[in-house]
């Protein structure tokens, strides 16, 4: 039997209920060498959710993660909550010598975002953020591709994520939409899995040209309306450290109707093009030289690793909750003390510096 991994499910809102389906469903898409049994949720609403998550078949519900942390049998903490706790909870979690797994942004603020990385960097054990793009193919292939040199220097390129969700003005005040709950907006909320993407694929980079823009504001909310503090979409070109090279990120939660995320890199022998999530990139070169550099790309550690953390194409999930499992999945299997993929799982410093360039983004953007 492969060992178990106790799991404390930190929160149970929208991306709690996609952690739980992704870790439920991966012992039933793959043989797995580790075995996540989700033993607690911890929620403020522990009384209200506690008859739903016996349905589900978790043991427990209690109300403070300082009740789960008395529990010696958890071994890995899964933090989902509001954004405003993550940094609090994140360093809780590391100070009882427990492994982290923690949604982004790990911090509301880009201070407490890197006070927290530097815990982590300094503890024993495990951590991870849920920067799941990284587990797309497309992304690790992408990068292969650009590190064996299949479209040369890289010139210029962009990364949007666009939701549509927020362009309704009757949708009401959430905390997503306070700066003092959220962080931040579209560009922290979506913007930092381009931006980590960026990193991962071509290297360090900064901001030089941004705009950032509230859209609808203000929102119903307590019986009247509420001013809306944070972005709705933000755009910055980042300038490579290594290159001449610059790529665009873009993030907005109001592009009804072109929901997706597309994905470009132009480089000075060829090009790369695609869609996340769509698992289709396509590489042209103007050497015609795309099938050689497509088999190296094959056999890289990285694609090969992602391939085989993903539930398999025919019991796949959704690209969303695949990627969720596949990042999961990976954290588990270094919990376990196993790494199949060194390079490839973000660290707290890799959310930290996302989120820091994203702030800046919005910072310099809605500037006069």
């Amino acid at each position: 039997m492969p060992p178990v991994i106790r799991v404390a499910l930190v929160g149970f809102g929208s991306i709690a209920r996609t952690h739980l389906s992704a870790l439920r469903a991966l012992p039933v898409t793959r043989r797995l060498s580790v075995e996540p049994v989700v033993s607690v949720v911890v929620s403020e609403r522990a009384a209200a959710i506690r008859d739903e998550v016996a349905a589900l078949g978790v043991e427990r519900v209690v109300a403070t993660l300082d009740e789960a942390l008395a529990d010696p049998e958890l071994q890995l903490f899964d933090v989902t909550t509001r954004n405003d706790q993550h940094a609090t909870m994140g360093a809780a979690v590391l100070g009882a010598g427990r492994a982290l797994y923690i949604e982004k942004p790990i911090g509301r603020t880009e201070e407490g975002a890197l006070h927290l990385a530097g815990l982590a960097a300094s503890a024993n054990q495990v951590s991870q953020p849920g920067l799941v793009m990284r587990y797309e193919p497309m992304a690790v292939e992408a990068r292969a591709l650009v590190a064996s040199g299949a479209i040369g220097e890289v010139l210029h390129g962009r990364i949007g994520i666009y939701h549509g969700s927020y362009l309704e003005p009757s949708r009401p005040i959430s905390w997503r939409l306070r700066a003092e709950t959220a962080g931040g907006g579209a560009m922290l909320d979506l913007g930092v899995h381009a931006i980590d993407l960026v990193r991962f694929i071509v290297g360090e980079v900064r901001v030089v040209r941004a705009s950032a823009r509230t859209i609808v504001s203000p929102r119903p909310g307590g019986g009247g309306s509420e001013v809306v503090d944070v972005d709705d979409w933000a755009w910055a070109e980042l300038a490579m450290t290594s290159g001449e090279g610059e790529v665009t990120v873009e993030a907005s939660r109001v592009a009804l109707g072109a929901e997706g995320m597309p994905f470009e890199l132009y480089g000075s022998a060829g090009s790369l093009v695609g869609e996340l999530g769509s698992g289709q990139l396509v590489l042209r070169r103007f050497d015609g030289r795309e099938a050689e550099y497509r088999t190296r790309a094959a056999g890289d550690a990285l694609v090969l690793a992602v391939e085989q953390l993903r539930p398999p194409t025919r019991l796949s999930l959704g690209s969303f909750v695949d990627s969720h499992a596949a990042s999961l999945h990976h954290c588990l299997l270094r919990v376990a003390g196993s790494d199949p993929a060194p390079g490839l799982a973000p660290s707290l410093a890799d959310a930290a510096t996302a989120e820091a360039i994203a702030h800046r983004i919005v910072a310099m953007g809605s500037a006069p």
